[in-house]
């Protein structure tokens, strides 16, 4: 497993995420067999990037390096839409090919982008999973799918094909305008849910007291995004058994700007 972040504002995307990867060691528990490789991919094509958490790597699997091979491919589709459900319908082929159990080919990306409507560029998550629930205990029975999430997220709906629609994408940019923040995170909700609410809202009180410092700027992206998942990773190393972390390492994080500027403070 792992976990990562992403957060959406006026300003521009960010994302954030562990380094782990563990396997399961014959005797019990799992090992570390990877603790500083990042899991985020640029997308630079469509101003945007990906996550990933869930399947890491199996024999000569690598998601990681599955998704910077596909990320190349960007510029061969028309929008980000055509490219996440592309995506989905050729991970749903490879990992049929695996020699894995059904739950050990769970997988999930966050993918962020910008697309331009009526003059403004619009961000946009697209949500590409085969987990069926937050517990990650099932799968969908149809596999890969990809969803936008961001007008969804706004007015507390499932989300649906005509969120593609220029009105739900206006309303999304409208929303970022007024100040809203749309955070996403997936590995482990139960975990993070509290710090990055915590987190969140010591921003909020701070930005009310008038006392932030370039709230627009990169760098407070990454550090919001990033903050979370350095303390999941701390208090699982403080408190958490070393043979049952799954969450750990180097964290990473990137952000990008609305005018497709690229930066990250650790090198994701």
């Amino acid at each position: 497993m792992t976990v990562i972040s992403a957060l959406i504002t006026k300003y521009g995307t960010a994302h954030a995420s562990d380094s782990y990867i563990t396997r399961a060691k014959a005797g019990g528990g799992r090992e570390v067999i990877e603790d500083q490789r990042a899991k985020l991919v640029h997308v630079k094509h469509w101003r945007g990037a990906m996550g990933y958490w869930g399947l890491a790597q199996c024999q000569n699997w690598s998601t990681l390096d599955w998704l910077q091979g596909r990320a190349q491919t960007a510029s061969q589709f028309s929008d980000p839409e055509q490219f996440a459900n592309a995506l989905a319908a050729d991970l749903n082929r490879a990992l049929a090919s695996l020699r894995l159990t059904p739950l050990e080919k769970g997988l999930g990306i966050h993918f962020t982008a910008y697309e331009r409507i009526k003059d403004y560029w619009i961000p946009e998550l697209f949500l590409i999973s085969n987990w069926e629930d937050i517990p990650y205990t099932t799968l969908r029975p149809t596999g890969v799918g990809a969803s936008r999430e961001t007008f969804g997220t706004l007015n507390g709906t499932q989300p649906a094909p005509e969120h593609r629609s220029a009105e739900c994408r206006m309303a999304v940019h409208e929303a970022l305008l007024s100040g809203i923040m749309f955070g996403y995170n997936n590995g482990d909700p139960e975990l993070f849910n509290p710090i990055a609410n915590a987190i969140f809202q010591d921003f909020v009180t701070l930005s009310r007291r008038a006392v932030l410092f370039e709230p627009s700027s990169k760098e407070a992206h990454c550090a919001l995004v990033r903050r979370p998942v350095e303390v999941v990773t701390r208090l699982l190393t403080d408190f958490a058994r070393a043979d049952t972390r799954v969450i750990g390492g180097k964290t990473h994080d990137l952000c990008i700007l609305s005018n497709g500027e690229y930066w990250s403070s650790t090198g994701g």
